[in-house]
């Protein structure tokens, strides 16, 4: 079954999905380092309750980014639309004061036309 999109789309669509998983994993590996990290001085910890608050530790990190990363996105479709908009505006207005150029070199080219 075609999805409607050309080969170069899917492809396309593809390796953003690629892009962001990847994307993801670092975030992961990320937020295991640094939780590995803030946990280094407690020595006292057993190596089950150390893997325990890493894991912890990791995860409440990765729900931060999960969030961040989600307000990104939507903060990149928002100014995606305001720019598509404001992109129309600016072509409307460009296209208007074109066309009255144009309206006002025919208008004094008949002019001096009928003044020959």
């Amino acid at each position: 079954m075609g999805t409607g999109k050309s080969p170069e789309g899917e492809v396309g669509d593809g390796v953003r999905r690629i892009e962001g998983y990847l994307l993801w994993q670092r975030h992961l590996s990320d937020a295991r380092a640094r939780a590995e990290h803030a946990l280094a001085p407690l020595d006292w910890l057993t190596g089950a309750e150390r893997e325990d608050m890493v894991r912890r530790v990791a995860d409440a990190l990765a729900d931060s980014s999960r969030a961040a990363l989600r307000e990104t996105a939507q903060r990149a479709v928002s100014l995606r639309r305001e720019y598509e908009d404001r992109y129309a505006v600016l072509r409307r207005r460009v296209m208007g004061w074109a066309f009255c150029g144009l309206a006002v070199v025919s208008f004094v080219d008949g002019l001096l036309l009928m003044m020959r």
